[in-house]
């Protein structure tokens, strides 16, 4: 059976931009000079205690919110169902992630509004692959 290319085109748009939330993820925790230099001076101290203050369940789920939308995309590139579950665990970090930042953290410097706009894009796009990957899975294009 011939691939569709609509496999290609999702797989790969999906990959880039789950890979600005990788990006993302590794320059909040490994805070590059040039990461740092994006942020103004006047938040830089408190968007670092904001991070530091992060437990670490909130940091696994944000890493498998990111990284499993990052394999699903993979996945969907390789032909494999395995897309599906990746994908259901990074909507599981996703959602894990959003619980901990918008009802237990305390408020983030950057604002509200702007994460929270972002949020429902990443839950967006996230659902959108992960119902991508499930009926790609039974019209028998990923195996």
């Amino acid at each position: 059976m011939k691939t569709p290319w609509h496999i290609w085109v999702v797989g790969l748009v999906t990959l880039l931009w789950h890979a600005g939330g990788a990006y993302d993820y590794l320059s909040a925790k490994l805070q590059p000079e040039a990461y740092l230099l994006a942020v103004p001076e006047d938040l830089r101290t408190p968007l670092a205690a904001y991070m530091a203050a992060m437990p670490i369940w909130a940091t696994a789920t944000w890493a498998l919110g990111v990284w499993g939308a990052v394999l699903g995309s993979l996945l969907i590139l390789f032909r494999s169902r395995l897309a599906v579950p990746a994908f259901a665990v990074a909507l599981f970090g996703l959602i894990a992630t959003s619980a901990y930042t918008y009802l237990l953290a305390p408020s983030s410097p950057m604002g509200a509004a702007p994460s929270l706009f972002f949020t429902t894009l990443i839950v967006l796009v996230l659902v959108f692959a992960l119902v991508y990957a499930r009926r790609q899975v039974a019209a028998g294009h990923l195996r």
